[in-house]
């Protein structure tokens, strides 16, 4: 089963005072991806606590129910180190563009950012269908609803996902002039957001804080690729960033959970706080220092092969794993096939448990069918040529990616059907930008054709371009 998916290589690129050669492919980066992914669809196959009652879906939520439940979420919070992997491979991408003369700016920008946001594209559309499906046959209600919601909310990793790469050229240019001070500033920008909303009660300045923290780690990843966090450098900030961490959710105002909690006026996720972003370097410190160990470990064909085809469903996986969960409730609960225990007891756990093994066997069944179908599934977005000026494609680019990026979170903080209504405006939006990604000027079909033909070279080498 080998789900095509964005990708980004890992290969040596030519080495620069600030851009070391790498001759080893670093599968650590490989394992972290997966590994990061997994836990945090676990955690929200976990998370997702429902029962049924009186011909309605309620949900019940574990961490207000039994708060020492909130200090798991440390554990299964793992999206700082997906972003830290993203930056490091999109440096290296980078770094090989530029170093074999490759085409400008513009062609990269557009051909790593149809790649996610293609299957992204074909997922949204297809919710969106099925809900005016429903709604044209009378579903309605809260069920609906939640059920819109539940398979939309984890959109916003990938609408920040994509900005971060439209930054890449920006972040990598400003890490060749100022090194580690770039995630300094950027995290002490994140402090200073936090001392106005929660400080001087100023709450709508911390819509920046939606992508400030992720940018500290991404830049982080950055710096790794560039060789300067080796040696001592990744224990030290593990465990400074560990001791901040325990700080501020003990002396300071920061809350323990780091997923949202109901009920909470501070929460470490809307917006991402300081408390999140002490737990990302903290985080980031600890994969850093275990890398070498890590590849040491992986240095199998057989391991590396199993690793690959993980690797390339994964995202797959991501962007796919909520429906499993609407089917099983919709299937499970109504007909009594699954238990509803006291929240919290043995039973309860072991029904947990259960209900993790069904998803899990009900999203293999997805992978398969996504894979059968990866033409479309799995397709970049296509690219239109049209008669525009060269200039014009950058901003292009970069304002559909605003659109899109800002789409995708309005959908995931209100879902595909907020109030039980298609959200037409958001999808139009939605389309819109990425209409505007796919817009190239005809002058750039051979560049944007020669970045295509070499990443297809080095995937043919066995070079897989690992994007996360």
């Amino acid at each position: 089963m080998d789900v095509p998916w964005p990708k980004a290589t890992m290969d040596d690129v030519p080495p620069t005072q600030d851009e070391p050669a790498t001759d080893v492919r670093d599968h650590s980066m490989d394992f972290y991806r997966v590994a990061a992914l997994v836990l945090v669809v676990l955690g929200h196959w976990v998370a997702a606590s429902l029962t049924y009652r009186d011909g309605s879906f309620w949900r019940e939520n574990p961490l207000v129910h039994l708060p020492w439940t909130q200090w798991l979420t440390w554990m299964f919070q793992v999206v700082p180190v997906f972003f830290v992997v993203a930056g490091y491979a999109s440096a290296v991408s980078w770094s090989r563009h530029r170093h074999s003369g490759g085409a400008g700016r513009q062609a990269w920008l557009r051909h790593r950012l149809t790649r996610p946001l293609g299957p992204t594209a074909v997922y949204v559309v297809f919710a969106l269908a099925v809900v005016a499906v429903l709604r044209g046959v009378g579903v309605a209600g809260p069920e609906l609803d939640f059920g819109a919601w539940a398979v939309a909310m984890h959109l916003w990793f990938l609408g920040v996902y994509v900005v971060m790469i439209a930054l890449t050229p920006v972040a990598m240019a400003a890490h060749r002039r100022w090194g580690l001070a770039v995630p300094a500033a950027l995290a002490a920008a994140v402090a200073a957001v936090d001392l106005a909303t929660i400080g001087a009660q100023l709450p709508y300045l911390g819509w920046v804080n939606h992508l400030l923290p992720w940018a500290v780690l991404y830049q982080l990843g950055i710096a790794w690729h560039a060789g300067m966090l080796r040696g001592r450098a990744p224990v030290l900030l593990a465990g400074c960033s560990a001791a901040v961490l325990v700080l501020l959710v003990t002396v300071g105002p920061y809350p323990v959970s780091m997923i949202g909690v109901p009920g909470q006026t501070l929460q470490n996720t809307s917006p991402p706080n300081l408390a999140i972003l002490a737990l990302g370097i903290a985080q980031a410190g600890v994969v850093l220092a275990a890398a070498p160990l890590l590849n040491r470990a992986l240095n199998s064909p057989r391991r590396q092969r199993i690793l690959a085809v993980a690797n390339d469903n994964v995202m797959a996986l991501y962007l796919w794993h909520m429906v499993p969960v609407v089917i099983v409730a919709l299937v499970g609960y109504p007909t009594g096939l699954l238990p509803q225990p006291p929240l919290g007891s043995a039973a309860w756990w072991l029904a947990r448990l259960e209900w993790v093994v069904v998803l899990a066997v009900v999203a293999a069944l997805e992978l398969v069918l996504l894979w059968w179908g990866r033409a479309l599934f799995a397709a970049p977005l296509p690219t239109v040529r049209v008669p525009i000026p060269p200039r014009w494609g950058e901003p292009l680019v970069l304002g559909g990616t605003a659109l899109a990026a800002g789409s995708l979170s309005w959908f995931a903080a209100l879902g595909f059907a907020p109030n039980g209504d298609v959200p037409v405006a958001t999808a139009v939006c939605f389309l819109a930008g990425l209409m505007l990604v796919a817009v190239a000027p005809r002058s750039s079909v051979a560049a944007e054709v020669g970045v295509g033909a070499e990443l297809g070279r080095q995937h043919q080498a066995g070079d897989s371009d690992q994007q996360p």
